[in-house]
């Protein structure tokens, strides 16, 4: 029985989840300081312990394994991006299931990624490490334009270059900063697709359609539920798990449709951002961070989830989100319209992201740089798509003079 749960915080607050699933369930905490704020419900917490952001995965695993020594704890999460190579290693120190350390460095760093898939046959996207100008111009000699350079791990779209034309590479080589990734661009569609998985067993639940600025950074989703159709983009995702050793959870794949076929860009160990596990609860019913929770308490949710996706009648909509982005650069005053928007047809809600004061910046760095957003539920994703965008443009953004 799972008594005492380590929660790797930063991104998704699950405390309430794992409550309400076990009300007698004690609940530790591990944070880095900077994402502490993202801890809203501390007070189911039974501790909170927060860690400098410089602070060693070596310090992490002395305090959970103090905290172990005090209070045995029985298993371990991390739902968000942030730290879970941290859980990886607490988890191994302790003994407790999660992900191995392995398989987090190969999600966590491109390079790592790329080459486990190069040497299983699965995805040849010519790619390598960058740490010198020499090494961009080496690649860019060998495979040619147009490239992406981009940090061998992050998230939000951020310090994503692409190179065109030979004009553009010097500019691109003065951002080497010697932990990038080049690799070929890839050119079609991109999509993400939202899986889930337990003893090695993939079920491809969403497909998510993206819609990104020219600095690649996403300004609006629509996902709508898995069909038949997309059964070689769900092949090749199954694959792509394999190879990387993922055997349980939640994942969020972001690849590009090419002419040969799918080919990948980054994959995750947990549900999708931005809004994606709330738009595909809404719009199918199924919950991937529920089921996320329960898995981690030790429960066997995949005969839950596949019961799910063979209900007669099953609800499937789309579901969209359209962000409002910066106007012109200059400090926020503040965001009109936005009841009028959340009360168009469709819009299930709009929310602020940025405070009054708010510097903007044009164009945007990363993802961090959204105004606002609103969302949508209809019955296919072109309506869905279209309510989002329409109450995203009814925002007004007003600068201070």
């Amino acid at each position: 029985m799972i008594r005492h749960f380590l929660l790797i915080g930063g991104a998704r607050d699950v405390a309430p989840v794992l409550r309400d699933r076990r009300p007698e369930l004690r609940i530790t905490t591990m944070v880095a300081v900077p994402r502490l704020h993202r801890i809203r419900h501390s007070g189911l917490c039974t501790r909170v312990i927060a860690l400098d952001d410089s602070a060693t995965t070596a310090e992490w695993v002395a305090l959970a394994r103090r905290v172990h020594e005090l209070e045995p704890m029985h298993a371990v999460g991390a739902f968000g991006e942030y730290d879970q190579h941290r859980a990886a290693a607490i988890a191994a120190a302790l003994g407790l299931p999660f992900h191995t350390p392995e398989v987090i460095a190969r999600v966590y760093d491109k390079t790592l990624m790329r080459q486990r898939l190069r040497a299983c046959g699965i995805d040849d996207t010519p790619a390598a490490a960058v740490e010198t100008a020499q090494d961009l111009e080496h690649f860019a000699d060998e495979h040619g334009l147009p490239l992406i350079l981009k940090p061998r791990s992050g998230s939000g779209s951020e310090r994503i270059v692409r190179v065109s034309t030979a004009a553009e590479l010097p500019a691109a080589l003065s951002q080497v900063d010697g932990d990038q990734l080049v690799e070929r661009y890839l050119d079609g569609d991109e999509v993400s697709v939202e899986a889930f998985s337990e003893g090695g067993v993939h079920r491809i639940v969403g497909i998510t359609r993206k819609l990104k600025d020219a600095g690649f950074v996403e300004i609006g989703h629509v996902i709508r539920a898995a069909t038949a159709t997309d059964e070689p983009v769900a092949r090749y995702v199954r694959s792509v798990l394999d190879a990387l050793g993922i055997s349980y959870g939640p994942t969020h794949t972001e690849l590009i449709r090419t002419v040969a076929g799918p080919r990948i860009v980054e994959t995750h160990t947990r549900a999708g951002g931005d809004q994606l596990p709330q738009l595909l609860h809404a719009a199918t019913g199924i919950d991937l961070v529920e089921l996320a929770v329960r898995q981690s308490l030790g429960e066997q949710v995949l005969p839950v989830l596949d019961a799910m996706l063979a209900e007669p009648g099953r609800a499937s909509r789309a579901g969209a989100i359209r962000y409002q982005v910066p106007p012109a650069s200059g400090r926020l005053l503040r965001v009109d319209h936005v009841d009028e928007a959340a009360a168009m047809a469709g819009v299930t809600g709009c929310t602020l992201l940025k405070e009054p004061g708010a510097p903007l910046v044009v164009p945007m760095r990363d993802s961090d740089d959204r105004v606002a957003y609103c969302t949508s539920l209809a019955d296919d994703v072109e309506s869905a798509a279209a309510a989002a965008e329409l109450a995203a443009q009814r925002l007004e953004v007003v600068l201070a003079p």
